[in-house]
C-alpha cells in the first residue's frame, strides 16, 4: 500500500509575524514593520532585476522567459506570448538538505 502523503500546512504572513514576536519577545507591530519591510526590498530588488541571497536560505532572482507560440486552451488557436520576466527562488544548498531530511 502507498505511504499516505501528509498534507501541508500554509502558514499565513500573520501566523509568521506571530511566531517571530513569540520568539524573539519583540512587539508583533515591530516585526510586522520589519516583515513589511523586507517584503519590500525584495520586491523591489526583483523588479530591478537584481538579486538578493540570503545565505542559509536562497537567491530570489529574475529570469527571462523567451517569447512563445502558445496554444489556446478552449480554442486550440496559436497565440504568441512575449518574452517576459518572471520571479523565481533557488533554495541554498542548506535548505535542500534540511528538507530533505525531513
Amino acid at each position: 500500500m502507498a505511504e499516505e502523503k501528509e498534507k501541508a500546512k500554509t502558514r499565513t504572513k500573520a501566523d509568521v509575524i506571530d511566531q517571530i514576536a513569540e520568539r524573539t519577545g519583540v512587539m508583533r507591530r515591530d516585526v510586522e514593520i520589519c516583515f513589511e519591510t523586507l517584503i519590500d526590498l525584495i520586491t523591489e530588488t526583483l523588479v530591478n532585476r537584481d538579486r538578493i541571497e540570503i545565505r542559509g536560505l536562497g537567491v530570489f532572482k529574475t529570469k527571462k522567459r523567451r517569447e512563445r507560440i502558445a496554444r489556446h486552451p478552449k480554442t486550440g488557436a496559436k497565440v504568441h506570448v512575449p518574452e517576459r520576466y518572471v520571479p523565481a527562488f533557488k533554495p541554498s544548498k542548506i535548505l535542500k538538505e534540511k528538507v530533505e531530511k525531513r
